[in-house]
């Protein structure tokens, strides 16, 4: 029962609790920006503004445009090395298949001049072959012939 009551009291001091700090919230000024109408102490209406102030403006003025440019150098060089090694990994890539055409190329040419010394060193020219087979089939065909007409005639 003890147990449940302070489990109760926990429950609601941490429900309320974020409540009570807000409340408790003080405000600070660090940067006093005051405006001012004409006729109050200033001789034109303008924002009123404490040295402070007006120098984190001018500094930051200053140095924001300078934070940018090097923000900028730094996103353009960052860039700029990415394009170079893409730039490298191609210019690798190409000079490679470059060499390795050019291999190609010149154990195409030494296979091609080898086939040419064997068809100069073994013509394949059978013309006079053709001629003699030719010849002989033309006998054995006019034999043939006859002695079937001999047959025949019988």
């Amino acid at each position: 029962m003890r147990s449940n009551i302070l489990c109760l009291v926990l429950c609601c001091a941490i429900l309320f609790a974020p409540n009570i700090s807000k409340a408790q919230e003080i405000e600070l000024i660090e940067n006093n920006i005051v405006s001012i109408k004409q006729g109050e102490t200033a001789p034109y209406s303008g924002i009123l503004l404490d040295f402070t102030t007006a120098a984190k403006i001018n500094t930051d003025k200053r140095y924001s445009l300078m934070e940018n440019k090097l923000k900028l150098d730094h996103e353009i060089k960052k860039i700029s090395a990415g394009y170079e090694l893409k730039l490298g990994l191609l210019q690798t890539k190409h000079d490679f298949l470059k060499s390795s055409t050019n291999i190609l190329l010149l154990h195409k040419n030494e296979e091609i001049n080898r086939l040419r010394e064997l068809v100069k060193e073994n013509p394949n020219d059978y013309t006079h072959w053709w001629l003699f087979g030719g010849i002989a089939i033309g006998i054995l065909t006019s034999i043939g012939i006859f002695y079937a007409s001999v047959e025949v005639s019988k």
